[in-house]
């Protein structure tokens, strides 16, 4: 809350910094990105034509800011989430879908003979074109067109599979889309496996290089290959199992936000999220672990997971605390759902690559995303499987 705080003293004087971080097309930049800054895939959508409102706390109340004031916020390395579009989850009088997690594991079977499919391939060969992205900022051409790619990506997938699923993408105010693939299940009951796919320059959001081969795009393979195993073993089941690709985390979880919201709104009975936001870095000065985020998370889905992660994976687990607006798992509880997040490391500023050009693939450790898949892989089963209520 002290940062938060700081930073909110740091945009009220956001006027003293306004031309060093204009927000339309005009910005004072170097001429150096001229060629960058003048090409339609590089300019800033409408989003921000006027003010978002934003809340950094609980305990402080939410601000209307202009892009400029949110771009103090991000340098400032605030976390956020931008409340314009769903504010009605912010102000909950009701509780969520009461759901129902299995107490003990029962999938033993079924999901050792899909880890047994696993591979370290898939990421690479996704990795490598979809970081060649200059960016993938939500409100850009670039963001739109990397969603339209990906989502290709699990078409073509879910193709060759001949499986029961539906490919849909979620659209929004801003160009990037969320993408849904939706695995039927015999109940109406749904399980959300998630990552995010948009990318961020700290300083030049629009129009800087942002590779985000780690932020997000470890999450986004990761689950991507827990979708081509679970296709190979023909899963089929009893409750449905949604895995989510979400635009705008950066821009404060817009397309989760969007999501959870629309879920709540229709009444739909989700279960729980896992959400897996970076899987790909660690410090080899530190031991091998899988974080698991303590705060604004369910604490019964928080202990099936340590489950999971003991019977199923190589790795132990440890707490840490995330912050207000960490990532997408925050719009689940938000929306009275039950929610986790698994990350990298139990050190959250450990990567100090993301947001920036040195993003990049080679400072992944593919075998250490192999446990995330797991993970996701025995989510779907153990909870997807579960008795429904």
């Amino acid at each position: 809350m002290r940062v938060a705080l700081v930073a909110l003293a740091l945009v009220a004087a956001v006027g003293a910094v306004q031309h060093a971080f204009a927000p339309g097309p005009v910005g004072h930049v170097s001429e150096s990105h001229n060629d960058v800054r003048m090409s339609a895939e590089f300019q800033p959508g409408s989003l921000y034509d006027s003010r978002r409102l934003i809340k950094v706390s609980e305990h402080v109340r939410a601000r209307w800011m202009s892009l400029d004031a949110i771009l103090v916020l991000r340098q400032a390395g605030v976390r956020f989430m931008d409340i314009t579009d769903a504010q009605d989850l912010h102000d909950l009088s009701v509780s969520g879908y009461e759901s129902t997690l299995p107490l003990e594991l029962s999938q033993g079977d079924a999901v050792n003979k899909t880890l047994a499919l696993l591979s370290t391939d898939l990421y690479g060969l996704v990795l490598e074109p979809f970081t060649a992205f200059h960016n993938r900022y939500y409100d850009s051409e670039n963001g739109r067109k990397s969603s339209k790619w990906l989502q290709e990506q699990i078409e073509e997938m879910v193709a060759m599979a001949k499986a029961n699923v539906t490919v849909s993408s979620v659209e929004h105010r801003f160009k990037q889309p969320s993408v849904v693939a939706r695995i039927h299940g015999q109940s109406d009951e749904i399980v959300v496996v998630s990552a995010h796919q948009d990318s961020v320059n700290m300083w030049l959001p629009w129009f800087g290089r942002a590779s985000g081969a780690d932020d997000d795009g470890s999450g986004t393979v990761t689950i991507l290959e827990a979708l081509r195993v679970l296709l190979e073993s023909s899963f089929a089941p009893r409750r449905t199992v949604e895995l989510h690709w979400y635009a705008g985390e950066e821009g404060g979880l817009l397309g989760s936000q969007a999501i959870a919201k629309q879920y709540k709104d229709e009444g739909r009975k989700v279960v729980a999220n896992l959400h897996f936001d970076m899987t790909g870095f660690w410090k080899r000065t530190e031991p091998e672990v899988i974080g698991l985020v303590a705060d604004r998370t369910d604490p019964e889905t928080r202990d099936l997971v340590k489950k999971l992660a003991r019977a199923y994976t190589r790795l132990e687990t440890r707490e840490f605390e995330c912050g207000y607006g960490c990532s997408d798992h925050a719009s689940w509880n938000q929306a009275g759902f039950r929610s986790a997040m698994a990350f990298e490391s139990d050190q959250l500023e450990a990567n100090t690559h993301i947001h920036s050009p040195e993003d990049t693939v080679a400072t992944l450790d593919f075998n250490h995303m192999l446990e995330f898949s797991k993970l996701a892989v025995a989510f779907a089963y153990e909870v997807g499987n579960a008795k429904t209520s």
